[in-house]
């Protein structure tokens, strides 16, 4: 086989894999792209019921206060006409006094005006219970009404039925107000699956029938999802919430065709990305055949002619090892040998250098596979890096010779430091969400000082430049203090012999609306060719086993994290200066407050422990029992509800965020706020990519044994946050 042919082969050989990954990757975003869109539309649909359900239950409540009138009691309807007046202003609605055939009192016109019997939608018999009607035209208006309903009280039976009525509009403007994801439609259908309000063309399709699928789906009273025809002629794959308390139904959708766009753009960039790796590949190939090839052609040519005893004449070629070797045929017959050598050797290094020129061009396309991983490893090695710590932990406690103390600690330290390594992981790959709040730069310098000492070190010294009134920055405070930590690190390192590391902090000049945060060193430098590459994850320029290359890579994403940029300028025996770009918040600084100790708790603890991962649930579940409590283990927030839905008695539910099935360790804590609010509740996680609730109090894995008998000794006591 020719050179050429070869390498042709060793192209193919590389790309076929890697086109097999890029489809791979194609197909596993396109499947998250997908289940993400189904998660936000059900998300939407429930919280547009809420919000619309609490609409119609603020009516309900006037509607009810009025029911109690002492003027109904005393069927003075000229004042309770005044007193419906005063309590729906400011509604957007008005009041109606009706029977099953009259109409007795409107406040949208004089009391006293001859009024119209009620449209059967609002005038039911009296009931208990508050009750909304469907959409129906209004006798005074002629436009579209609905109404709110509730029975006269301290009459029995009721004579009369209380409206609160008011249009549309206000349903509308609630839909409106929903952050919906781009292409997304949502609509409110009543109990006749007639739309009252929607997020696209409302105006046309008010007052129209649901389709029938639609309509099938909410007539069965079951949430869910459903793949149908909107109004307007979209497949659209939707999801459909009932409210349990009035019958309506709330219905949030996005186009087939947006789900099979992100298929078609991620197909199509992988094998484009697969189309230039092999164009490029196949020229390298070409132009490294072409440049060999023709020189040991020549060579053969000159080999023949030495083997049939001629001088072969002297060659040409350009490349100023075969030329050699013709010299040296040309020379000597003897020598001949010798230079054919060379060559093959020559030739070895120009097929290596080929295959590390290919794995460079590789190199690259896999730093953004390493990002999506690094979040899921991080999630696994915290479940990891829990259970040994709770292991030690619990070991701690019952070693008392001073060697397995000593011994113990080293792990700990271990531990602590790896688990440094998985922060600094989910920094620079996104796998976290940052919590920014305005930090003065100054205090916060001030209020880190002894940890900052103490990574500068005794040999070192740290001085401080901050510019008068510099305004606030808008960053999460616990990123900050790392990425200045990682760069006093990094100074650290390049000065091993003493010197002065500066923090400097100044409005930028050439960008309103930022400050410059800047650490500035006089150790050795980076060259040129290492600078380009610094913020490179597992990059670094320090000796095998002295750096893990997170470090500025931590720093690269939390600067982009904030809205900011980094910059670096170094020189070699000068010094590095790297320099971060961050926001000014438009808030004042958040105060910090001591937080209060909590009550002791008194007796042992009823404990559900859901955690899918068994190791962790194999250290955990030993060390609350060893510490008194009385625990229940369960796998999933699924099983988690059933047991909580059958009546058993807990204290406390401690779940973890990250778990398989169809509810997630959030999802949990919301269903115990609905069905089990006298439960207290702690939430632990490593890593998840959604923000967390403010009102749970949260344990970052992985979390030592007295963190977790605090926490749970915290959340017992404190009262619960609705």
């Amino acid at each position: 086989m020719t050179i050429r042919g070869r390498l042709l082969l060793l192209v193919f050989a590389v790309w076929l894999p890697a086109v097999a990954a890029f489809a791979l990757l194609a197909r596993a975003t396109y499947v998250q792209e997908v289940q993400a869109s189904r998660l936000r539309i059900q998300e939407a649909a429930r919280s547009l019921a809420l919000l619309v359900d609490r609409e119609i239950d603020k009516r309900g409540a006037i509607a009810r206060t009025l029911g109690a009138s002492g003027a109904l009691a005393d069927s003075d309807l000229a004042r309770f006409h005044a007193e419906a007046t005063a309590a729906t202003q400011g509604t957007g609605g008005w009041a109606m006094l009706v029977s099953p055939t009259s109409q007795f009192v409107n406040t949208r016109v004089p009391f006293g005006t001859p009024l119209p019997p009620p449209p059967t939608g609002v005038s039911p018999r009296p009931a208990s219970g508050t009750q909304i009607s469907d959409l129906l035209i209004g006798p005074l208006t002629g436009r579209p009404v609905l109404s709110v309903l509730a029975p006269e009280l301290g009459h029995q039976p009721p004579r009369y039925n209380v409206g609160i009525a008011f249009e549309p509009a206000v349903i509308q403007a609630i839909v409106e107000q929903q952050p919906l994801q781009k292409e997304s439609i949502a609509a409110v259908l009543d109990r006749s699956q007639s739309v009252v309000a929607r997020s696209r063309d409302p105006q046309k399709w008010l007052g129209s029938k649901a389709t029938p699928d639609i309509a099938a789906l909410a007539a069965s009273g079951q949430d869910g999802y459903v793949e149908s025809r909107t109004l307007d002629g979209v497949t659209t794959l939707a999801f459909l919430a009932r409210s349990s308390r009035y019958g309506w139904t709330y219905v949030v959708g996005i186009p087939v065709s947006a789900l099979s766009d992100h298929a078609s753009i991620a197909t199509s960039q992988a094998f484009a990305a697969a189309g230039i790796l092999l164009i490029i590949g196949l020229g390298l190939a070409l132009y490294v055949a072409r440049s060999i090839a023709g020189p040991v052609l020549a060579l053969k040519g000159a080999a023949d002619e030495l083997g049939r005893e001629a001088v072969p004449a002297a060659i040409h070629t350009g490349l100023s090892e075969a030329d050699e070797v013709g010299a040296a045929l040309n020379a000597a017959g003897q020598r001949s040998a010798d230079a054919t050598n060379t060559l093959e050797r020559k030739v070895a290094e120009a097929v290596r250098d080929a295959e590390i020129a290919q794995a460079r061009l590789l190199d690259g396309q896999k730093h953004e596979a390493i990002g999506r991983l690094t979040g899921g490893l991080a999630h696994d090695f915290n479940n990891l890096l829990q259970t040994i710590s709770m292991g030690l932990s619990v070991l701690e406690r019952h070693t008392t010779d001073e060697m397995g103390r000593r011994m113990l600690d080293a792990s700990s330290r271990a531990t602590r430091k790896a688990t440094g390594l998985v922060r600094q992981m989910l920094s620079f790959s996104r796998g976290q969400p940052l919590k920014p709040q305005a930090v003065d730069l100054g205090d916060f310098l001030l209020r880190s000082q002894e940890l900052i000492g103490k990574a500068v070190g005794s040999r070192l010294r740290l001085q401080a430049q901050i510019e008068p009134d510099l305004p606030p920055v808008f960053v999460d405070p616990t990123q900050m203090e790392l990425a200045i930590l990682n760069l006093i690190f990094n100074s650290r390192d390049a000065m091993p012999g003493g010197g002065v590391v500066f923090i400097r902090g100044r409005r930028d000049p050439t960008r309103s609306g930022f400050v410059s945060l800047e650490v500035e060193d006089s150790g050795e430098g980076i060259g040129a060719d290492a600078l380009a590459k610094v913020f490179e994850p597992y990059f670094t320029t320090k000796p095998v086993g002295s750096g893990s290359g997170l470090g500025l890579a931590q720093v690269a994403a939390f600067a982009k994290q904030s809205g900011g940029t980094v910059g670096i300028r170094s020189q070699v025996g000068v010094g590095t200066s790297v320099s971060i770009l961050l926001p000014i918040a438009h808030g004042p600084v958040t105060a910090e407050t001591e937080e209060q100790p909590p009550a002791p708790v008194s007796r042992p603890l009823s404990i559900l422990f859901v955690e899918d991962d068994p190791l962790v649930t194999s250290v955990v579940v030993p060390a609350l029992l060893g510490a008194g409590h009385r625990v229940r283990p369960c796998g999933s927030a699924d099983d988690a509800v059933e047991i909580l839905a059958g009546g058993e008695p807990f204290d406390l539910v401690f779940t973890d965020v990250v778990m398989p099935g169809q509810r997630n360790g959030m999802d949990l804590v919301k269903w115990c706020r609905a069905h089990r609010p006298e439960v207290a509740l702690l939430v632990a996680t490593g890593y998840t990519a959604d923000r967390l609730d403010d009102r749970t109090q949260v344990l970052r894995k992985p979390y030592a044994l007295d963190a977790l008998l605090e926490a749970i000794q915290v959340a017992a006591t404190a009262p619960q946050k609705t």
